[in-house]
């Protein structure tokens, strides 16, 4: 009979891991419609705390996460730990205090495609994780997304910027009517609950 130990480490990281990236789309495939309209709502609160548990995973490594670069390439890693090492990343540093990660594989969308899922449904777990994740690992910064693989763009783009440069871009997408100019991928606003945790 074959053991735990008979099936290679590798392997097994693998296949706990492609089980894992399918799940999100296999939950919403399962209770979407039952939930209703709450649905994105209660699972949002669900992928903002694991994006806050990356803070144990910097802490326990010892991941520099004080430059806009380091915080990218340590919440590039802690992904890859999380979710599995399907994701392809890249980073760009354009400045100390401002830098882009650019996923050009992900395996939630092949879960969601795998399954029947809607990968547009995938992009709310993905910023509530991300946006969460940034902002506990270093409360000076937040994530923004500029594209996304499951909005049908050919790479996801993500930039790690302060919060204050953030605000001011935020700012300026709105109309003064207060209406929004363009479409703002951020967690601005969110009840005071979801707010990263301290540890």
């Amino acid at each position: 009979m074959v053991d735990l130990r008979d099936i290679p480490e590798g392997t097994r990281w693998q296949i706990a891991t492609r089980i894992l990236s399918s799940l999100p789309a296999m939950y919403d495939i399962a209770f979407r419609d039952s939930v209703g309209q709450r649905y994105d709502e209660l699972e949002y609160h669900v992928w903002l705390e694991l994006g806050k548990d990356a803070l144990d995973i910097a802490k326990a490594f010892h991941l520099p996460v004080d430059q806009a670069a380091e915080l990218a390439r340590s919440l590039r890693l802690i992904t890859v730990l999380i979710f599995g090492p399907e994701f392809r990343y890249e980073v760009l540093e354009i400045s100390e205090d401002r830098a882009t990660l650019i996923t050009k594989t992900c395996p939630f969308l092949g879960g969601a495609h795998e399954y029947g899922g809607t990968p547009k449904n995938l992009f709310p777990k993905c910023l509530a994780f991300s946006v969460a994740a940034v902002e506990t690992l270093n409360p000076r910064f937040t994530a923004r997304f500029v594209r996304s693989l499951c909005m049908a763009d050919r790479t996801c783009e993500m930039a790690i910027l302060t919060r204050d440069e953030a605000k001011k871009i935020d700012e300026k997408k709105v109309s003064p009517q207060g209406i929004p100019r363009a479409a703002s991928f951020s967690c601005v606003g969110r009840p005071s609950s979801s707010q990263p945790r301290t540890r």
